[in-house]
């Protein structure tokens, strides 16, 4: 599993509770903050676009279609906000397609089945420089004092 080439940058972010006594973590998700750079401008421009693109990336988690939920705004003259949610992985995105730039949210249930969708998005949106930064997400089963 790896981000495919163009020019990528990966940052590891360990964010760890702050109360006192927090001994174990209980990890339920993992997070990606991901920044498309230089996509070409008519993938990125219309809502239609970017919601085939997310049910493309998030599609290969479900069997049944009728789960997965996307919601989209078309900006004037254009640009997209969106998301998808499938119940196992959720994608948000928002595009300023006159920059060729893209602010995407992956959180799935584990690391593989985010970099696959992220893998996904790559190849749909075409972006020539990619920075990631990843996030695991979950709370301590021991908080002890606070």
């Amino acid at each position: 599993m790896r981000v495919l080439e163009p020019l990528c940058q990966v940052e590891k972010l360990e964010i760890s509770p702050t109360q006192q006594g927090a001994f174990k973590r209980n990890i339920w998700g993992y997070h990606l903050i991901v920044e498309f750079w230089n996509s070409p401008f008519e993938l990125l421009a219309k809502a239609k676009n970017i919601e085939k693109a997310l049910k493309l990336a998030i599609n290969s988690f479900n069997e049944n279609n009728n789960y997965i939920k996307v919601i989209s705004y078309q900006f004037q003259p254009f640009g997209v906000s969106a998301q998808v949610n499938s119940g196992r992985a959720h994608i948000y995105i928002h595009t300023w397609p006159e920059n060729g730039y893209s602010a995407i949210d992956i959180i799935a249930e584990n690391k593989d089945e985010a970099y696959k969708i992220l893998e996904k998005l790559q190849k749909i949106l075409q972006p020539k420089n990619v920075y990631v930064a990843e996030i695991l997400r979950g709370i301590s089963e021991d908080w002890g004092e606070t």
